[in-house]
C-alpha cells in the first residue's frame, strides 16, 4: 500500500513510524489506491478538497463492493482514524505473525538481495527484468515492459527503483509508485512459472480452429509425421503443415528428426496449463 525508502535498514517499527510521519494527504493518497484497484482515473492527489474526486472515489469503490465502499467512507470521513486503524492491525499482525516468519525468511531474502546488487552493478537495468518471466527489456527507448492490466509509466531518472523480494508474493509481480517516492518492484524470491498473456493468447487462438484440435487428439496418443496424420485425419499434407506450424508457434506442439522423419508430438504439460496461465494473466 505504501511506497518504500531507498534503503534496505529499516525494521517494522521503522516503516510504521514512517507511515505516522506521512501527511495526511499523502496517507489519504496512498490509501485509497488498492481500495478501487489502482483506477488512474481517479485524482487519488486531491481527494481531501475535490469534491468531484471524492464522489468518483466513492462510486467506483461502491460498484467494486460494500466492503470497499466502507473502507472509502472511513477513509474519507475520518482520515486519522483511518490510519490508527491500520498501525493497529499492523501492530497486532507483528506480534503474532510478522516477528516469527521473519526470522525464517530472513537469510533467503539476504541472499537474494545480495545477489540482485551485484547483477546490478554489473548489468545495470537489465536485472529489472529479469525478476519475472513476464517482463521484457525494450530499447528506443531503454525499457523494462511489464504484463500488467494497468497501463502505467514511471521513469527512473525521475524516481529511484527498489526491488523487494518476497517468500510471500507471487505468483505476480506487484509495482507501486507514487509521486515523489521510490519505484517499488515487489517480485517472488522463488518466481513461479509465469506465461506472458501474448503466448496465452496464442494458444487459445490456436486451439479455435476443429482441425486443429483433432490434430492435437491425434498426436497426444503418440507421435506422427505430416504424412501419418494427414492419413489419419483426412486432410491434404500442405493442410497438415500450415495447422502443425501454427501449433508450434503457440508453443503447444514440439518436432523432433530422426534421420529423413519428422516427427510431432503435443506439449501435454502446455496444454494442461492453458486453463490456469489464461487465469493467471487475467489477473495480473
Amino acid at each position: 500500500m505504501f511506497p518504500s525508502e531507498a534503503s534496505s535498514d529499516r525494521g517494522l517499527d521503522e516503516e510504521m513510524s514512517a507511515i505516522e510521519r506521512l501527511p495526511t494527504g499523502a496517507f489519504v493518497a496512498m490509501s485509497a489506491l488498492p481500495i478501487v484497484d489502482s483506477d488512474w482515473s481517479i485524482a487519488f492527489d486531491r481527494l481531501l478538497e475535490d469534491r468531484a474526486a471524492r464522489r468518483t472515489f466513492t462510486e467506483h469503490a461502491r460498484r467494486l463492493s460494500p466492503e470497499r465502499l466502507e473502507l472509502a467512507e472511513l477513509l474519507l470521513g475520518d482520515p486519522e482514524e483511518f490510519r490508527r486503524r491500520l498501525l493497529a492491525f499492523l501492530r497486532r499482525f507483528r506480534g503474532k505473525v510478522f516477528e516469527p516468519e521473519w526470522r525464517r525468511v530472513l537469510p533467503m531474502l539476504r541472499e537474494e538481495a545480495d545477489r540482485r546488487r551485484r547483477e546490478l552493478r554489473r548489468d545495470g537495468l537489465a536485472v529489472i527484468a529479469r525478476v519475472t518471466a513476464t517482463a521484457k527489456e525494450a530499447h528506443h527507448p531503454h525499457r523494462v515492459v511489464f504484463d500488467k492490466l494497468y497501463p502505467a509509466k514511471a521513469r527512473l531518472v525521475d524516481d529511484p527503483c527498489v526491488l523487494l523480494p518476497s517468500a510471500h508474493a507471487g505468483p505476480h509481480v506487484t509495482i507501486k509508485h507514487a509521486h515523489g517516492f521510490p519505484i517499488a518492484i515487489q517480485y517472488a524470491v522463488k518466481p513461479t512459472q509465469e506465461t506472458p498473456f501474448d503466448a496465452v493468447d496464442r494458444r487459445v487462438r490456436a486451439l479455435s480452429d476443429p482441425s486443429r484440435v483433432r490434430i492435437c487428439r491425434a498426436i497426444l496418443r503418440g507421435r506422427h509425421t505430416t504424412v501419418d496424420l494427414a492419413h489419419y485425419i483426412g486432410m491434404a499434407e500442405p493442410q497438415v503443415s500450415r495447422h502443425l506450424r501454427r501449433l508450434r508457434e503457440a508453443g503447444l506442439v514440439r518436432a523432433s528428426r530422426e534421420g529423413r522423419m519428422v516427427f510431432y508430438e503435443l506439449d501435454a504439460e502446455a496444454l494442461k496449463r492453458i486453463g490456469l496461465d489464461f487465469y493467471d494473466a487475467l489477473w495480473r
